[in-house]
């Protein structure tokens, strides 16, 4: 089911009236749900005593309650289902007691916690409070009227304005086996964290409520302090399970060990508590019950080892040496005092990626006491000691005791010479291992990595006490077979400190054997030093920064503009107008980045379009060269052109009379000596009358002269027109 959390309580009447006997324990949970909008799941696992519990005491739902930890203010509850029941199986499912049967049971509901309610920097926490426990139970006062509280406490999900997401230890089944009496036993209480925080165990008197016989399911309500149960006399929580060995946890791992010296039924419980960056976040408290009973003696197994040719048995202070040419595989025993007991034998490499050896027969049964069995402990190729340093391996023998199995382990030290696998080489392009480097300016080199046997290698480097990735270093893991290279390249950022000197280990790993450790290195020292850096210059090829223009004018305005800069960092070559886009009023030039020197071509051809009816006009660029080091400097140079229009004529030359006769000599009226005009006031047109009135000749192109051929000879009329001026005139044309 899936709800907000209710936050307002109501009254749960005509629920819960059946007693829950026999809650054997368990535990609740809150879980975040990632990319939900139900953005937790909040439930309980419980466990259950199948044989003696009351079965119309096992709820449907289980409410939890939560509250504000600074003040415990009520804030709601959860109303979760039963989503799972089984049975809880046995470490071997071989040794179930017929006086031992427990069902697991789980609720569990999703919720939506809003951020503006669970805000507090204290925390919340949350309860479970049921009556009522086994009445079997021995080492507390009145068991079958004591109840049960499972408690929680959780962190705000927003702090400092920033989500902060948690969810609870998560645990394994509890398997349901019992102890023997005056035997050691074992059972693990850990948990993990999706977090990864850490998880510290401790244990405590289990906690009571409120709940009683009489109310086994009430309303669960706010404490500093629930009620606890109460021990009998002699027991305290030094002693929860007396014997030789009591009860203990394992405060970092969660295991807990007991060699209890009485029959009974021992409630107890561990309080887990959850660290992040070594604060306190999260509390949680786990109930169980240890059933100890009277078992059949049961005697472990026994693993033995005799070198060749040693008269004693091997002990962990020895190390064993097998040389080239040596056999590769010797024998260890196994005894059991047991008859008809199944004994199976395992291995691993304790300080080595990979076993790289083998056991075998990896199990037999023993047909009369004390029986032995002998087994192989074969080394693979790959078993090689590189460094001199010995490989530990563990052996562990178990046999099928009840109600869990009983082992016994031999570590043996065991230095093997090699087999002719040589190690790699790893060389680099560079001159030396001791490379200056310099902000700002890029650092390149070749890594080679070889191997002699032609085995598969990898090639990968790594900063020390830094990640190459954090200093902007780039080099690529690669592999190949007998030989392999990679491609460093560093351009040291601007935060490098002058005097910091970076190593880098390039390592290259045979992996013939993965997990051998046969490899080699070569470190490379980056030395800081101080940036020479000096500012680009930038120059024009005019002969001053003021160019005068005047509209009309051939060739328009042409110069280069250069940047230098003695250093390798690169520079980039710009250029801008003061108050106006240089392409908006048809100039090109191209901006450039490069290193050591940029030319690049200015070129502009003005028209009357800029100069909005002004007689001149004044434009400004700025040409900056830029260098792109760590100390980025620049140099600018500003050109100001100025832009003229025209001076007006006020008066023009023509001839008066012209002879059209083929001599070349005053044939036409030449209208491009016509005054070129100004941008305000501009040639239109020509017109040319005959002494009657007659329009003979029109044109608006100034650069078409008129040459009458085909007129008669005789008087003339012309009409030149400009913008805001009118010229007239006549001509004589004689044939």
């Amino acid at each position: 089911m899936k709800n907000r959390l209710i936050l307002s309580f109501v009254l749960l009447l005509c629920i819960l009236e059946a007693k829950a006997t026999h809650i054997v324990g368990g535990q609740l949970f809150i879980t975040e749900n990632k990319n939900s909008s139900y953005n937790y799941k909040i439930g309980l696992t419980m466990y259950f005593d199948a044989l003696n519990g009351n079965p119309g005491a096992e709820d449907d739902v289980a409410y939890i309650y939560v509250f504000r930890k600074r003040d415990n203010a009520s804030v709601g509850y959860v109303s979760a289902p039963k989503i799972e029941r089984k049975n809880v199986t046995y470490a071997n499912p071989l040794c179930g007691i017929s006086s031992t049967e427990t069902i697991m049971i789980s609720y569990a509901s999703d919720v939506l916690l809003e951020s503006t309610v669970f805000n507090d920097p204290g925390g919340y926490y949350m309860v479970w409070d049921r009556c009522c426990r086994n009445a079997a139970i021995t080492n507390i006062k009145s068991p079958g009227s004591a109840g049960s509280l499972f408690y929680l406490e959780f962190p705000p999900i927003v702090k400092n304005n920033k989500v902060f997401s948690n969810s609870s230890p998560v645990f394994p089944a509890i398997q349901g086996d019992y102890a023997c009496v005056n035997s050691p036993f074992y059972f693990n209480f850990g948990g993990t964290d999706a977090d990864g925080d850490s998880l510290t165990y401790r244990l405590i008197t289990p906690l009571q409520g409120y709940s009683t016989k009489d109310r086994p399911g009430i309303q669960a309500i706010g404490s500093s302090s629930y009620p606890t149960l109460t021990w009998i006399d002699g027991i305290t929580n030094a002693n929860i399970i007396p014997g030789s060995k009591p009860l203990t946890v394992d405060p970092k791992t969660g295991m807990l060990s007991v060699t209890p010296g009485n029959l009974g039924l021992y409630v107890f419980a561990v309080q887990i508590d959850e660290f992040r960056n070594g604060v306190k976040i999260g509390t949680l408290t786990r109930d169980f019950q240890l059933k100890v009973v009277d078992c059949p003696k049961m005697s472990a197994p026994k693993i033995l080892f005799k070198q060749k040719g040693s008269s004693s048995f091997y002990n962990s202070n020895q190390i064993v040496t097998i040389k080239d040419g040596d056999p590769n595989c010797f024998e260890v025993m196994v005894t059991d005092p047991t008859i008809n007991d199944l004994i199976k034998v395992q291995g691993h490499a304790i300080n080595q990626t990979n076993d790289y050896f083998s056991l075998f027969p990896l199990e037999y049964k023993t047909t009369v006491a004390n029986d032995t069995m002998r087994f192989q402990v074969c080394l693979d190729e790959c078993f090689i000691t590189y460094d001199n340093r010995p490989i530990r391996i563990e052996l562990i023998a178990q046999d099928q005791s009840c109600p869990i199995p009983l082992m016994d382990t031999l570590v043996i030290y065991i230095r093997r010479e090699s087999s002719g696998n040589n190690p790699p080489v790893v060389t680099t392009s560079l001159q030396t291992d001791y490379v200056h480097v310099v902000a700002g300016t890029a650092v390149s080199f070749t890594v080679f990595g070889k191997d002699s046997d032609s085995d598969t290698l990898s090639l990968s480097g790594a900063g020390e006490n830094f990640t190459l990735s954090s200093k902007s270093m780039i080099f690529k893991t690669a592999g190949g077979k007998a030989s392999v290279q990679s491609d460093f390249n560093w351009v040291p950022p601007c935060n490098a400190l002058e005097g910091d000197t970076l190593k880098v280990d390039f390592i290259a790993e045979d992996l013939r054997c993965a997990g051998s450790g046969l490899k080699a290195s070569k470190t490379i020292y980056f030395i800081v030093d101080q940036s020479p850096n000096h500012s680009p210059a930038i120059t024009t090829s005019l002969v001053t920064s003021d160019v005068s223009y005047m509209l009309g004018s051939h060739g328009g305005i042409t110069f280069q503009v250069k940047a230098i800069d003695p250093d390798t960092n690169t520079i980039s070559l710009s250029a801008s107008g003061r108050g106006f886009e240089l392409k908006s009023v048809g100039i090109s030039f191209e901006n450039k980045t490069g290193i050591k020197q940029l030319i690049s071509d200015f070129s502009w051809y003005p028209d009357c379009s800029l100069m909005n009816g002004d007689s001149s006009q004044l434009f400004t660029i700025d040409f900056t060269a830029r260098d792109k080091s760590c100390t980025a400097s620049l140099d600018t140079i500003s050109v100001t052109i100025s832009l003229r229009d025209l001076e007006t004529e006020s008066e023009i030359d023509l001839p008066n009379v012209i002879t059209p006769n083929g001599d070349g000599k005053n044939d036409c009226l030449v209208f491009q000596e016509l005054p070129a005009g100004t941008c305000n006031d501009q040639f239109k047109d020509v017109t040319i009358f005959n002494r009657w009135g007659k329009q003979i000749y029109f044109s608006k192109d100034k650069t078409k002269d008129w040459c009458p051929n085909d007129i008669s000879g005789g008087y003339y009329y012309y009409v030149i027109k400009y913008t805001k001026r009118t010229y007239k005139g006549g001509l004589t044309v004689l044939k």
